[in-house]
């Protein structure tokens, strides 16, 4: 029979008692305290039951035993299994030691786990930096995607409206020219038409350069990116060697047999604007690249930036503060909104022109002369600041309406150089102040659609091209009137389409043409 009992709970086991609270004896445990409970051949014999066998169960009733926070079950046993089971899972966890420690002193103190050198955790590191890049990517890609749902590519016309708004402004500049120029070009050149005969060639010769880059694939311009930029680069190069000088400024290259001659930073604007767009578009994901690692800050802020830097040294080497300011100006705009780092960028650029900035005014000291004038309330209007006076003079005049164009008096040898930066004096003077905000007006529409056809370019060089092309020619129009209206230091920055030049109205021509070419494709909804 013991076998028996053996076989049928396990050696060492049988049925659970507990002792009977009500009759003495020892009864089976019944979840309802009622009838007691029967398992297998369990029999009941009086206060004690026994099994077939013969064994009492008084002998198996165990003694109450206390859990781990001092509870006892209803029944008075403690749980010692479920306690077994605790301490196993303690001594295993005990075991599974994390494979970085924190290292402890000599003096008890913990030292944390980057003072280790580890592997594993070098590794760990550079995986989640690489996870983190991936999901970067994975969401530009998304994000994209997600802007793209109901857009389509389409080839179009040229933009009617930024063609007509590139016509209005280089015929009234043209116009402009001629009022503001004919009483210098009759004392000077003993020719009042000189400068306007010389203006309307350069104005045809544009428009033909513009439709001609407006014709050709917006594509092809990608292409010649890096070899513009290194034509402007030796061109400025020859500037320093070969070129004319200008008062103190050296920045034109003459044409043999001619007397025609070319502004190469102006060709270097347009050169720099094409190749940090290439650029920015190439090396993509390491510019939107936010880990900060060693790719990201090479390849995608210290290069971009060296084009820049160039530029810039190649420009100020000529004695050209104002190209100068212009060329890291349109560097700067086109990286921050390709994607660069904006603290880094910011950051540089801060510290890079300041300290070229300072550099210049203590080597050029009609420069800080420039400054000081504007700073000193009581500098001698007949001569320090005589050419920003007549100017505010001009402005003046105009009154709400204007004297009539080719009525200004300003323009006889009053305001020097009338046709070249101090132009907008004469326009306000024979258009006033209503002519003055038309212009203004005019040129906020026309960077309005320039930053239009940029948003709806069809990829992010046309993209970066239309927005640098059409910042720079904002950027100049504010700094000209800024300059006229005595709001910053006197300096030399011509007004798009109005200034007398020729190599700067057929590159400015050019751009347009370019700008026009890009917005024959574009991303629009269905």
């Amino acid at each position: 029979m013991a076998d028996d009992l053996d076989t049928r709970y396990g050696r060492g086991q049988g049925p659970r008692f507990t002792a009977n609270t009500h009759g003495g004896g020892g009864e089976p445990h019944s979840p309802q305290g009622g009838e007691p409970h029967r398992r297998g051949n369990t029999v009941s014999s009086g206060n004690a039951r026994r099994t077939p066998s013969g064994y009492s169960a008084a002998r198996r009733v165990p003694r109450p035993q206390a859990r781990s926070d001092g509870s006892v079950n209803a029944d008075g046993r403690g749980d010692v299994r479920v306690r077994r089971a605790s301490s196993d899972a303690r001594r295993q966890a005990q075991r599974r030691v994390p494979a970085e420690r924190p290292a402890h002193t000599s003096s008890g103190m913990v030292r944390s786990s980057s003072s280790l050198p580890s592997t594993n955790v070098r590794e760990a590191k550079r995986r989640l930096k690489t996870e983190k890049y991936k999901n970067s990517l994975a969401k530009e890609a998304e994000a994209e995607k997600k802007r793209n749902i109901g857009i389509v590519r389409v080839r179009l016309g040229v933009d009617h409206v930024m063609l007509a708004l590139i016509l209005t402004l280089l015929c009234l500049g043209t116009v402009m020219v001629f009022s503001a120029s004919y009483p210098s070009a009759l004392a000077q050149e003993n020719d009042s038409l000189y400068y306007i005969k010389r203006q309307a060639v350069f104005a045809v010769l544009g428009v033909i350069v513009m439709m001609a880059a407006s014709a050709i694939p917006y594509s092809f311009y990608r292409r010649i990116a890096v070899p513009a930029y290194v034509v402007s680069v030796v061109l400025l190069l020859l500037v320093l060697v070969v070129g004319k000088s200008e008062g103190e400024a050296k920045r034109w290259l003459g044409i043999p047999n001619t007397s025609f001659s070319i502004q190469p930073s102006e060709l270097m604007k347009t050169a720099l604007v094409l190749i940090l767009a290439w650029y920015l578009e190439k090396n993509r994901k390491y510019v939107i690249d936010r880990l900060h690692t060693g790719p990201m800050l090479v390849r995608g802020v210290l290069i971009p930036a060296s084009f820049v830097g160039c530029a810039c040294i190649l420009v100020l080497l000529e004695k050209h503060l104002s190209g100068t300011i212009i060329i890291g100006a349109i560097g700067l705009i086109v990286m921050l909104i390709g994607g660069v780092h904006m603290g880094y960028t910011l950051g540089g650029f801060g510290v890079a022109g300041a300290g070229a900035a300072g550099l210049f005014l203590w080597k050029n000291p009609y420069a800080l002369r420039r400054i000081t004038t504007k700073m000193n309330e009581n500098a001698d209007v007949l001569r320090e600041k005589w050419q920003t006076t007549q100017g505010m003079y001009a402005i003046g005049s105009g009154g709400p309406f204007g004297v009539g164009i080719g009525a200004s008096r300003q323009k006889f040898s009053y305001v020097s150089a009338a046709q070249n930066d101090f132009i907008f004096t004469i326009w306000c003077e024979e258009m006033g102040f209503v002519g003055a905000v038309i212009l203004i007006a005019l040129y906020l529409i026309f960077i309005w659609r320039g930053f239009k056809i940029a948003m709806h370019a069809p990829d992010t060089f046309s993209a970066l091209t239309v927005f640098g092309i059409i910042s720079k020619v904002g950027l100049q129009a504010f700094l000209n009137i800024a300059v006229v209206c005595d709001i910053i230091p006197n300096t030399g920055v011509s007004l798009p389409f109005f200034s007398y030049g020729g190599s700067s109205l057929i590159i400015l021509m050019a751009e347009m043409g370019i700008v026009l070419s890009i917005s024959k494709h574009s991303y629009q909804k269905k």
